[in-house]
């Protein structure tokens, strides 16, 4: 008769059969191989010691240094009748006993029985043996009801020898084989396995794994026996894109399923494959891991050479690219030969719809390529809907093209520069160049018209820096503790940025001055700093530093009333201060007590010169202007918000961006880098500008308009001139909680041509200026009833049971289903499916301070039996159409 290997769980079993007969020590006698490397052990609190004895002799050797007290067994494949009767007198029994792996699994999973299917094979005593050899001590639960059953058996295996999950009692299912098999290691566990567990648990173990991956169970079988199991989630990517009958979708089929050994597979098998995967790169994935994922898939593509067929694939970068190169075309379209002409509606059209399948892609939200690509659509927008040239109606006053700037112009440089950084997707890049060269030059006749109006216009009717803080600052901390941050020069474009982030980081923004748009202030000229900013900070035309700065801060503030109480330091900090930060802390102790100190303090201004130095060290058309991007910002506004305060962020002067085309004048009286004293010598590109607010000698300066003249060395950014990038400032009031009483509501900031389509057929939008008399904004209680007929998905939704029993289950909500309906639809023909939060609440009708409380209101509504349908964050709104449709019952 063969051996068996005996195993401390095949011992422990027998120990425990021989206590049952009420041995309490002794000598156990096992027909095993006499191996064993275990060391000794307690059952039962009785030490046992193991003798692998592979002849009579070493028999009793074993038996003459026995302890008494305690349990000898004994491993020997000698025959009985070899040992003798002296020998087999000091065994249990009186014998030598057969190993029996069952009754070790038994014992060792608290079982009184096995479940059939389990033991059920060829080789049923090699898979008891492979089990016990396998199964870590830590993967073992009492068998339930004391039956071991196969299930139980095996997902101890899939928790202890394959690490699929942590806990043995957790469900093995398509996902957790899914997300197993990207583990690092899989591999090596498998063959672990098969070497500590024999052939007979592997056969097992992989028939278990395809059983509980469902409709995966075919692949799940091949890869395991081809030895791929790893390429499980890549390879389910590719089946995407063979799971139909495109042309040349079968040939390509059948080379998949030729060489990875996966012929057993049909169509719907591939579709099957495809969604589950789909589902684990989409849901569960982190970015890094999701990247892995979707190149190893490419990668998969290439070699198969079926890169036409990956092409319509919203998962593979294969996809992305297509997509892009359709973009690409439809941009290059719609550009004429003359870059006068307006893109005719159709060519506008075929690139929206272009644009349309690019944000369907899953890739679009991360690809760098796509941003510029997204920047470049809005840029072709804005090309279709402006006036190429002065003409009837074009506005001409400086108060309108200031407005024109902060409302439109600015926006197109926020794009522009976004485009400026650049695409990885060569046909993109180039075409979106050319779109870059027709913009800029647009806004150059755009920026020559401001100069002009700015030259003609010595004292403006608008706001001007140096009524600021007469204006908007001071009479807000009368109202409320203010903190006033000067971010010295940060321009129009760069504020759209920085807007959107602190709107993410909890505040909402409001209208100064009795508007309710966005506004800006113009620089004092030449628009440098020591004139600007001082002209800013001191309420007055005045030029100086951070002395003459401060000084005059603190005059304004005594002559309003709002001096800091005796005792507390100057509540205005420049760059010192506010760079003297203790180890461990965010933000200057001193910066931080100010700010907490509300009724001492109440108004709190502090200077921040990160932008300005940015134009001499780095590039700044590459920064994204986040709230973390500018130093000592974040902590700034995060004080501001536990104490209560309103924050207005502007600055004393813009900049524009080195292009690497700019060209050096030789020009004599230089006032930086953009303005000259030699009124004499005035060329194309130039302005001369005289008037009060020009603050040199003579009362007259000559700006540079054109972003192409400089009059020093290169830098990264320059300010100085009149171009509206340099001369108009951003003006932002942001808040929390509820609007302090002289701010006022802000309608959406962005340009329509920003998120939407446009249409070129229809008129220009008349101008308005940004101190137009407010109207009242609407409340959530007064929302228009007359919305436009959406019809489509979002009709079926609201007439549906479902939604009847989610508007009843929701309780009091004062958003009314019109607006629900109304959101939804304008939701579901988006790009992307998203919106901003500001863009919906003017769908809704509310003011954007009301907007978070009913998209929370309509989530409640939405969001089915805890399914996320309507998604918030980040400033958008955003809707899972698939989930909504399975939520409500909406067929496609």
């Amino acid at each position: 008769m063969s051996t068996l290997t005996a195993t401390r769980p095949i011992i422990a079993a027998k120990l425990a059969k021989a206590t049952e007969k009420r041995y309490r020590h002794g000598v156990l006698g096992l027909r095993a191989t006499p191996t064993w490397d275990g060391g000794t052990f307690q059952h039962d609190g009785v030490p046992v010691t193991v003798a692998a004895c592979p002849s009579t002799l070493a028999v009793w050797e074993a038996l003459e240094s026995r302890t008494d007290g305690q349990w000898l067994v004994i491993l020997t494949p000698v025959d009985e009748k070899d040992l003798g009767d002296g020998v087999l007198a000091h065994l249990v029994d009186g014998r030598l006993l057969s190993p029996d792996p069952w009754d070790a699994l038994r014992s060792t999973f608290a079982a009184t029985t096995i479940e059939p299917a389990l033991y059920r094979v060829s080789n049923d005593r090699a898979l008891a043996i492979g089990l016990l050899a396998t199964i870590p001590t830590t993967a073992i639960t009492p068998a339930p009801g004391g039956v071991l059953t196969r299930g139980h058996a095996m997902a101890a295996v899939a928790c202890g020898a394959l690490a699929m999950t942590d806990d043995p009692v957790t469900e093995i299912d398509t996902l957790a084989i899914l997300e197993w098999s990207r583990r690092a290691g899989v591999a090596d566990d498998l063959a672990r396995l098969r070497a500590d567990g024999g052939a007979e648990l592997v056969d097992a173990t992989d028939s278990w794994l395809a059983e509980r991956a469902g409709r995966l169970g075919p692949a799940v079988t091949a890869l395991l026996a081809a030895g791929r199991i790893t390429d499980l989630v890549p390879f389910g990517l590719v089946a995407g894109v063979l799971a139909d009958n495109a042309p040349g979708a079968e040939l390509a089929r059948g080379m998949f399923l030729g060489r990875y050994g996966l012929t057993g597979l049909g169509v719907d098998d591939l579709g099957a494959w495809y969604r589950d995967t789909a589902g684990l790169v989409v849901g569960s994935l982190t970015a890094r891991e999701r990247l892995n994922v979707l190149e190893a898939a490419a990668a998969h593509v290439r070699e198969l050479g079926i890169e036409s067929l990956a092409e319509r694939s919203e998962l593979l970068p294969q996809g992305l690219t297509a997509r892009l190169d359709a973009l690409a075309k439809a941009v290059e379209e719609t550009l004429s030969a003359d870059p006068d002409t307006v893109p005719a509606a159709g060519t506008v059209n075929s690139v929206e719809a272009a644009w349309q399948e690019v944000t369907r892609h899953f890739l679009a939200r991360t690809d760098p390529s796509c941003r510029a690509a997204e920047a470049t659509v809005r840029l072709l927008r804005w090309l279709a809907v402006d006036a190429p040239a002065a003409g009837p109606g074009e506005t001409t006053s400086l108060a309108e093209l200031t407005d024109r700037y902060v409302q439109a112009d600015g926006w197109v440089d926020a794009a522009l520069a976004a485009a400026r950084r650049g695409a990885d997707h060569r046909a993109l890049a180039d075409t979106a160049s050319r779109v870059i060269d027709r913009v800029a030059a647009r806004r150059r006749g755009h920026d020559r018209r401001f100069a002009a109006a700015l030259a003609d216009t010595p004292q403006p009717t608008g706001l001007v820096v140096e009524q600021v803080l007469p204006t908007v600052v001071l009479p807000l901390a009368k109202a409320q503790p203010t903190l006033l941050l000067v971010v010295d020069a940060l321009s129009v474009a760069a504020a759209t940025e920085l807007a959107s982030a602190a709107a993410e980081s909890g505040w909402s923004e409001a209208a100064v001055l009795k508007s309710s748009r966005r506004t800006g202030a113009l620089a004092v000229l030449p628009t440098l700093t020591q004139r600007s900013r001082c002209s800013l900070l001191t309420g007055d035309l005045r030029e100086g530093g951070d002395g003459a700065e401060r000084a005059g801060f603190l005059d304004a503030l005594r002559a309003a009333g709002l001096e800091a109480d005796a005792g507390r330091s100057d509540p205005i900090f420049h760059k010192k201060a506010l760079d003297t930060v203790p180890a461990g802390a965010d933000l200057a102790t001193e910066v931080a007590n100010a700010i907490a100190d509300t009724e001492g303090r109440p108004l709190v201004a502090a200077v921040l010169n990160y932008v300005d130095d940015t134009l001499h060290h780095t590039d700044p058309g590459g920064t994204v202007w986040a709230v973390d991007t500018i130093t000592h910002l974040r902590p700034l506004l995060q004080a501001a918000q536990r104490a209560g305060r309103a924050v207005i962020v502007t600055s004393d002067h813009g900049h524009i961006i080195e292009r690497r085309d700019s060209v050096k004048r030789e020009r004599s009286n230089l006032y930086g880098q953009r303005a000259h004293g030699d009124l004499d010598c005035v060329e194309d590109g130039e302005i001369v500008v005289r008037g009060p607010r020009v603050l040199t000698d003579s009362g007259a300066v000559v700006l540079a308009v054109d972003e192409t003249v400089r009059y020093g060395s290169v830098n990264a950014g320059y300010h100085g001139g009149a171009s509206p990038a340099e001369a108009v400032v951003p003006v932002l009031a942001l808040y929390t909680g509820e609007i302090p009483e002289p701010l006022s509501s802000l309608d959406p900031v962005e340009p329509q041509w920003w998120h939407t389509p446009v249409d070129v057929d229809a008129p220009p939008p008349v101008p308005m200026s940004s101190h137009a008399p407010e109207q009242a904004a609407p409340t959530l209680f007064d929302a228009e009833e007359s919305a436009p007929e959406t019809g489509g998905v979002a009709e079926q939704v609201l007439a549906t049971k479902v939604f009847a029993d989610q508007i009843r289950l929701a309780g009091r909500i004062v958003v009314r289903e019109q607006q629900i309906r109304t959101l939804l639809a304008a939701l579901l023909a988006a790009p992307a499916r998203e919106l901003t939060t500001a863009r919906a609440a003017a769908i809704l009708g509310l003011a954007p301070s009301r907007v978070g409380g009913a998209l929370l209101q309509i989530k409640r509504v939405l969001d089915v039996e805890g399914y996320e349908v309507l998604l918030l964050g980040g400033g958008v709104v955003g809707v899972d159409e698939a989930a909504l449709r399975e939520q409500f019952g909406i067929g496609p």
